[in-house]
């Protein structure tokens, strides 16, 4: 029997999450649009001047960026102001809602917004190309990574976690529905397809990010909700509210959650035109 490679290691680890998550969800899923509702929380007001420095830092002042994934422009508006050209690739409506207002508040002009996804856009090539936690929600993985090595001329890269982003809710499914959370493939997995594709991919760990505070209980309740897919009303939603005083502690005027670790955030990047053909 063949080893698993890296890639579908990588594909099936995706897979088995999205599966646990529609075998038990009780809200509505198959959302049009998954990011309606949530997509304020990726504004400006959000940025995250750490990962832009780093990015910044892998280019000059002239050069052409492209953002796999832009979101609301937390990272992709502060980006532009170091560098000559921005090109923002955003399937989702709700997304380029956000950003679009974010770019008339701030009086932005030039930033181009190209409504498609990565696999569908038509970009011209770019000196750095870059996707930031765009990749936890790619189902095949080796397509998009080596559309992004074709499109970059001098530096492709990453943002990820070393954790799936709310690995912080992981105890709560445990308790909610009797079972472990599947994980998400994240920067090691990533390394690791990168390497078998033939990149050579360089790490800067950029900060540690801790487990939000989840406010009051009722606060907490709405959160977790959507992170655990549970309807109202449904049996699971008491047994999340039970979960709550075994598994959170009250700190600095909201509810934290016992012994939870930090994620990494790390920039990946690596100089394109090394994977091996397909």
């Amino acid at each position: 029997m063949r080893a698993e490679t890296a890639v579908q290691r990588h594909d099936r680890m995706m897979k088995e999450e999205r599966d646990q998550a529609e075998r038990l969800r009780t809200d509505q899923g198959n959302q049009p649009d998954i990011w309606k509702g949530n997509a304020r929380r990726f504004s400006v007001a959000l940025e995250e001047p750490l990962v832009v420095g780093v990015l910044a830092g892998l280019v000059d002042a002239d050069a052409r960026v492209i953002d796999v994934g832009a979101g609301g422009g937390r990272i992709t508006i502060p980006l532009a102001r170091h560098v000559r050209e921005m090109v923002a690739v955003e399937p989702s409506a709700a997304m380029r809602d956000v950003l679009n207002a974010e770019l008339d508040r701030l009086g932005v002009q030039g930033l181009q917004v190209i409504p498609e996804t990565w696999e569908d856009a038509k970009v011209d090539r770019a000196d750095l190309v870059y996707a930031a936690h765009v990749t936890y929600g790619i189902p095949a993985i080796e397509p998009f990574l080596r559309k992004l090595d074709a499109t970059a001329i001098r530096i492709a890269a990453l943002v990820t976690f070393s954790e799936p982003a709310q690995y912080w809710a992981a105890p709560f499914w445990k308790a909610t529905y009797g079972e472990e959370r599947l994980r998400l493939p994240c920067r090691g997995e990533l390394l690791d397809v990168l390497r078998e594709l033939g990149a050579e991919p360089h790490v800067i760990p950029v900060d540690n990010v801790e487990a939000p505070l989840l406010g009051t209980e009722d606060e907490a309740m709405d959160t977790l909700r959507q992170r655990l897919y549970i309807g109202r009303g449904q049996p699971h939603e008491q047994r999340l509210r039970d979960s709550l005083a075994r598994l959170t502690v009250m700190e600095d005027g909201g509810l934290r959650i016992n012994g939870v670790q930090e994620n990494t955030q790390s920039v990946i990047w690596w100089e394109p035109g090394q994977m091996k053909d397909a």
